[in-house]
């Protein structure tokens, strides 16, 4: 959409206000499809997925610095222990 006013001699330029407008709308629209999937996803699992973490982290656990690991421990706790 940003690119749009640079090539096309009869559009309006683009301002700083519609860019953060149509973040701020893609952001509402993100956090509305992870609740609609939230609520759609069955309370109980017969797939794999819920660990499939568990052979993807190998940075070595002492380097992750302990602010990354508040900020990633709901996704990543079980398997850094």
């Amino acid at each position: 959409m940003t690119d749009y006013d640079c090539w096309h001699a009869e559009h309006n330029a683009v301002t700083v206000a519609d860019i953060l407008g149509h973040l701020a709308a893609n952001a509402a629209s993100a956090q509305a499809v992870v609740a609609g999937a939230i609520r759609r996803a069955p309370a109980e699992r017969h797939c794999s997925c819920g660990s499939a973490l568990s052979s993807a982290l190998i940075t070595d656990r002492a380097a992750i610095p302990e602010a990354t690991r508040r900020k990633l421990g709901l996704l990543v706790d079980k398997y850094l222990d």
